[in-house]
């Protein structure tokens, strides 16, 4: 048997949690195994500020983790089952799942309320528009807003006067322990849950008999044979987080009995049928479900439904026709080529520069191992969050932070990524460099005798530990490299080369210096170049070349904006 038992799982702390389940399971079955968590992050986690149904359901929080499974960097993936799609891609299938918890959804509010006391005056959030959908028949007067983020996040949202309250999966908040804030849990009959919630699955390959037969031993029957007959009726009703749709089973002795609802977005029609058999049919009692409410009714709600999203994603295409290259590397933390595409553009990645983690000393290593002694910990960029909490994991066997440990951030998209492992930076530069945050830390904190760690690229340079250096002690750890990319795509080099596109664009001094050194540019060639700030902007003028256009917010999202204000008004 191959050791270590490599266990792919998401980063948010409810999917370590996950993960960590499977290890517990694995490890009291086979103690003479080792395993170990591999963090990947996916698309689903990298676009927090777009509803889930605008930006698709194909495997939103499955498909890196998927990658990572075929390239052999995992032997298996954790997810939660309801975000699964319901086919798999050709060489995965589902290993095992766990026993399940609570199916139902929670309510969530500020003030203790429950569902049916809330009114015209009230906000709700959720994500889902299964969850819409069925507050707005339960009380079509009830505000419903967006909210995406990791528990913490939404809770904190709300208690900051986002919303009033919220709906949630309450099997989350139970396994983060967070009961306390769960108001009541919903009853079946005012929310059908979604297929498969409550359950922890694992993913595997086909051709890899030795996991395959770890999972049998893992495996919980009787939360497989509810959780594929849900599976079943969603695929039947080709439903999806685009869908409001749902259902929940259960069994007892040896029956079997399923609910299913789908409905249009706002409420207004849907249909909720029930259906009873015996356990040995229940993948056959669930597909007639499905077909019946189809035939009844449910074929049009379908398409109606497809209809408005067509008509919502089609609206705003400004950028329909234009073809942007992008040379920001590509990872799952780039949601810039999304950004794009929602505005109608075709985007060519072209990565500049590729970002790779840096093996640990064993002084570094024994740093991770004792964060008490540090006061704070400065993060400079989301890419440093990740490749932290990343090597935190193999260190230390998990991403928990001393209580004690205070929290430095440049940027919001930082602070956001911080977030996302469960953590509230305790100072946020507004600014983009180490220069404002190094001014704006000092007017705000005047730190001295304090003890700093600073966990930073490879190639970064020393101002930030030199500044705070002088009155303080500071350990810098790097774990991440910027380098050249080993192979460049030849075709886009011609595409370049022919002006087949609209626009170039560079986040950073290192993506322009690379594209300039493998185009062989000329300070003469007309190059339509977009920058995403004032430093890169710099970079290429310093090289000779003007660009068309410079984001007046040096994030991604502010990069976006100008790419779209430059190529309808001035493109």
């Amino acid at each position: 048997m191959k050791s270590p038992i490599r266990i792919g799982t998401r980063g948010s702390k409810l999917a370590l949690y996950q993960a960590y389940r499977v290890k517990e399971e694995l490890d009291s079955q086979f103690p003479h195994l080792q395993s170990e968590i591999v963090i990947i992050k996916t698309k689903g986690d990298k676009i927090l500020d777009v509803a889930l149904s605008k930006i698709g359901d194909k495997g939103l929080f499955t498909k890196e983790l998927e990658t990572a499974l075929f390239n052999d960097e995992i032997d298996m993936a954790v997810h939660s089952l309801k975000d699964l799609p319901t086919t798999f891609p050709e060489g995965a299938k589902l290993g095992a799942v766990l026993k399940r918890g609570e199916t139902r959804d929670a309510f969530v509010s500020v003030d203790g309320r429950k569902l049916h006391e809330m009114g015209a005056d009230d906000v709700i959030a959720t994500s889902s528009l299964r969850r819409k959908a069925q507050l707005l028949m339960i009380n079509k007067d009830l505000k419903i807003v967006e909210i995406r983020g990791n528990v913490n996040t939404r809770i904190r949202k709300m208690q900051e006067g986002y919303c009033s309250a919220m709906v949630m999966a309450a099997a989350g908040l139970q396994r983060l322990e967070m009961d306390e804030h769960i108001s009541e849990i919903i009853d079946f009959e005012d929310m059908v849950p979604a297929c498969g919630q409550g359950a922890i699955a694992i993913e595997i390959r086909n051709n890899d008999p030795e996991i395959e037969n770890l999972m049998k031993s893992i495996n919980h029957e009787e939360t497989m044979a509810t959780s594929h007959a849900e599976r079943e009726f969603l695929k039947t009703l080709e439903g999806g987080c685009q869908i409001p749709v749902g259902s929940f089973s259960k069994i007892k002795g040896d029956k079997f009995s399923i609910t299913g609802f789908i409905s249009n977005i706002d409420g207004s029609q849907f249909i909720k049928q029930s259906a009873i058999g015996f356990v040995n049919d229940a993948y056959k009692i669930a597909v007639q479900l499905a077909n019946n409410i189809y035939n009844k009714g449910g074929k049009e709600i379908l398409e109606q439904v497809r209809a408005e999203n067509h008509q919502t994603q089609a609206k705003n295409k400004k950028l329909e026709g234009k073809v942007v290259i992008s040379t920001r590397p590509t990872d799952a933390d780039d949601n810039l080529p999304e950004l794009l595409a929602n505005e109608g553009a075709k985007v060519i990645s072209f990565p500049m520069i590729e970002i790779k983690s840096v093996p640990l000393d064993s002084n570094q290593k024994q740093a991770l191992k004792n964060l008490e002694q540090y006061h704070w910990v400065f993060f400079t960029s989301k890419h440093g969050v990740v490749h932290f909490f990343r090597k935190l994991n193999e260190v230390q066997g998990n991403t928990d932070l001393p209580p004690s440990l205070k929290i430095g951030v440049i940027g919001k998209k930082t602070a956001v990524e911080l977030d996302y492992y469960g953590y509230a930076a305790n100072f946020i530069n507004q600014g983009n460099t180490s220069a404002d945050m190094l001014e704006q830390f000092h007017k705000e904190i005047s730190p001295i005798g304090l003890n700093f760690l600073i966990p930073i690229a490879k190639l970064t340079d020393d101002a930030l530990e030199k500044s705070l250096s002088e009155n303080n002690k500071v350990t810098r750890v790097s774990i991440y490299d910027t380098i050249l990319p080993a192979k460049v795509d030849q075709d886009i080099i011609q595409q370049i080369k022919n002006k087949q596109y609209d626009l170039i664009l560079f986040t950073s001094p290192s993506t322009f210096y690379n594209f300039s050194k493998i185009m062989r540019l000329k300070k003469d060639e007309n190059i339509p170049m977009a920058s995403i700030g004032k430093t890169t902007t710099k970079a290429i003028q310093n090289a000779g070349f003007e660009p068309v256009a410079t984001a007046s917010t040096s994030t991604v999202e502010g990069l976006c904006e100008t790419v779209v204000n430059y190529l309808v008004n001035e493109g």
